[in-house]
């Protein structure tokens, strides 16, 4: 099913509040309230909901915190006015896919409770802080989510896919959601990004449900120390390390020697890996395959030509799938990073 009208509101926030345990332990909110220039129920504001607890039975959830997020998104945000934007849900765009999208590294995840009586021990602990800088510094705030059906907000900012029981009819591709921060004092943005424990970590293209056997969250950051889950053999063994993007020249034209190209890496250090039947995507999910019979020594690092799919020089994804259509890395770069001729962009 999916869930309805995704897109981004573009606003500045105004005000921010958290719903603690004494208030709310069965599915409290941290609320963001924004003006888009258009008023609002909300005291002439409208109203962000942000998940903080799971109602599954695993419910934490996962936060990630990007303080200075580089990505190709990140060029095209300021041609967004104030307002809500339906996106398509689709690769290419600004639409967000934690998977597909190469937004964050999965491993620096941190799964945190509700509310706890310390500091920076629990979910609200990490997410006011920056939300309340947002506000102090009249920073620019984008939105991925749903709208409410009164139009008055938005919510499900947080990952979209790989769910299970009664929330898996909300499952779909390319519709995360998640918070952009612009502080224009820095000229910098900075990410925030939720997802639920009890999420998957590997997801069907076309369904967004979980793939049978893949880990979720918590399994993979030790919320639940193995717990039957399936660690892909090749997982974070290959990684991508480098890339020619804008080569010197006429870039991938017949009889050119400028060929852009992908650095791989096997970081194990004893055991070769066969990539034969991988492949390598770019932005538009445009695949290469990697011919059958190439492999990776241990610490081995290889350069595959892109004869078959572009890179573009203003800004992209670049994906790695096993040759089951899994993900094994994923990187991005943006437009600046793009731009010297003939220069390797290093993402390790």
């Amino acid at each position: 099913m999916s869930i309805d009208s995704y897109g981004v509101w573009v606003a500045k926030p105004v005000r921010v509040s958290a719903e603690r345990a004494e208030q709310d332990d069965r599915s409290p909110h941290i609320h963001l309230f924004y003006d888009d220039g258009t008023g609002g129920s909300f005291d002439n504001a409208r109203r962000a909901s942000i998940n903080v607890k799971s109602l599954s039975e695993l419910s934490e959830l996962v936060f990630w915190h990007e303080l200075n997020f580089r990505h190709s998104i990140v060029d095209r945000l300021p041609e967004f006015n104030m307002g809500f934007h339906t996106l398509e849900s689709a690769p290419g765009g600004i639409a967000l896919d934690y998977i597909r999208g190469n937004l964050i590294d999965f491993e620096e995840g941190r799964v945190l409770p509700h509310d706890l009586p310390g500091e920076r021990d629990d979910i609200i602990d990490f997410v006011m802080p920056e939300l309340q800088a947002a506000i102090n510094r009249e920073a620019t705030v984008y939105l991925f989510g749903e709208p409410f059906s009164d139009n008055q907000g938005i919510h499900n900012i947080h990952m979209n896919q790989g769910s299970q029981g009664r929330f898996e009819r909300f499952n779909g591709v390319w519709q995360d959601g998640g918070i952009i921060i612009h502080f224009p004092d820095e000229d910098r943005f900075a990410a925030i990004f939720l997802a639920f424990a009890s999420q998957a970590i590997h997801t069907d293209d076309e369904s967004g449900n979980g793939i049978a056997g893949s880990q979720n969250f918590a399994q993979l950051l030790g919320r639940i120390p193995g717990n039957g889950g399936i660690t892909i053999p090749d997982d974070l063994r290959v990684a991508i390390v480098a890339a020619l993007v804008n080569p010197v020249g006429s870039e991938n034209q017949p009889g050119s020697a400028s060929q852009e190209s992908v650095y791989l890496i096997n970081r194990s250090t004893q055991e070769e890996i066969s990539i034969g039947g991988w492949s390598i995507l770019n932005r538009n999910d445009q695949a290469q395959r990697i011919p059958d019979g190439v492999t990776l020594a241990a610490g081995e690092v290889k350069s595959i030509a892109l004869d078959a799919i572009p890179l573009s020089n203003q800004g992209g994804l670049i994906s790695l799938l096993d040759d089951n259509g899994i993900k094994v890395d994923g990187v991005s770069y943006t437009r600046e990073q793009a731009r010297p001729e003939g220069e390797l962009i290093l993402f390790r």
